[in-house]
């Protein structure tokens, strides 16, 4: 199996680098950018900062900081997949514990905001959830902000208005407001019309998951044959096969980029527990390229290594990162890829 090229050799424009520690030796990661040289990033463990950090520059600007109450050891952790930003606000989910019990309990699941051009943190809804909030698919749609649980699909206002369920007992995923999509039943749907479309698959097609135009699914292997995936419109056309298998919920970017496990054959295995793990593939269905993401192998992974990861939910300026070793992460910045777009 021919060895994928390192992104660094197919789209060296996409990609930058931030530093893993400020001068004042808190720790960051990064967010998500917030223009072509800002990146939004999570400085510290106590009283978490959210700074904008120039890329060109390495100047930074404050935009908030958790409340006091942030001050204690393990009494909250912010998610960094569930948060999402638009052109006024960035939205986010925080777990708090009581004080002093380790991450112990059951924590309260709250939805904060944050003014995109910086400003004190506010508590905009406190969510309907148990356990550990595992809650995603978030959205900002006008003054809302659009989630999914294992109840259904909510809704909040930015006001602080009581939260509305807007498609109850029903597992689907968001994947772009109205569309969503339903694994089990196999359905489009749009949450606004109710209308729904059957997606299309070939019998040897399995583990579909579509956005409102195009699919992905796993094309059934055959013994000691590597994995291959299949992009496809909803309809089953436009259909095209490409080495390596689809991840898991991991939702294709802007209905043109793909992320795939990296070609193997059954038994190669894998490492690393994220969505991403610490390999991926990363495809274009417009160019029809395909990159390597992070390390082939632990052999070539520095001591620091650290898996890939998804920055927050923005429709302009999607990125995923990873700690590249040297102090640094290597962030990739899709909206930089400049190979022409898709024609379809």
């Amino acid at each position: 199996m021919p060895a994928l090229a390192p992104i660094e050799d197919v789209w060296p424009e996409a990609l930058l680098t931030v530093p893993h520690k400020l001068k004042d030796g808190r720790t960051v990661r990064p967010v998500a950018m917030l223009s072509a040289d800002e990146i939004l990033v999570m400085a510290g463990e106590r009283r978490t900062a959210f700074l904008s950090l120039d890329v060109r520059t390495g100047r930074q600007r404050v935009l908030a900081t958790t409340p006091k109450w942030a001050s204690c050891d393990e009494c909250f952790d912010i998610h960094l997949s569930p948060m999402t930003i638009n052109a006024t606000h960035i939205i986010l989910l925080i777990n708090r514990y009581r004080p002093g019990s380790q991450y112990g309990g059951k924590p309260r699941v709250e939805l904060w905001s944050i003014p995109r051009s910086g400003g004190p943190m506010k508590m905009t809804a406190r969510l309907p959830t148990t356990g550990q909030g595992h809650v995603n698919n978030f959205e900002i749609i006008d003054d809302l902000v659009i989630w999914r649980d294992f109840k259904g699909i909510w809704s909040a206002s930015l006001a602080g208005d009581e939260i509305r369920q807007i498609f109850p007992d029903r597992d689907l995923n968001v994947t772009s407001w109205p569309w969503a999509y339903d694994r089990r039943q196999r359905t489009v749907v749009n949450l606004v019309t109710r209308q729904e479309r059957k997606a299309q698959r070939g019998d040897d097609v399995e583990f579909l998951n579509c956005g409102p135009v195009w699919c992905v699914g796993q094309v059934t292997p055959r013994p000691h044959e590597a994995g291959k995936a299949t992009i496809q419109r909803v309809d089953g056309s436009g259909r095209t096969t490409v080495p390596g298998e689809p991840l898991t919920l991991v939702p294709t970017i802007r209905d043109r980029f793909v992320f795939l496990w990296p070609p193997t054959v059954p038994g190669d295995g894998r490492w690393g527990g994220s969505q991403l793990g610490t390999s991926a593939q990363l495809y274009d269905r417009c160019s029809r390229r395909a990159a390597l993401l992070g390390f082939p192998d632990r052999t070539k992974a520095p001591e620091d290594w650290n898996e890939i990861r998804l920055g927050a939910t923005v429709t302009d300026r999607p990125i995923v990162f990873w700690k590249s070793g040297g102090g640094r992460y290597t962030v990739v910045d899709l909206s930089r890829i400049t190979d022409p777009p898709c024609k379809d």
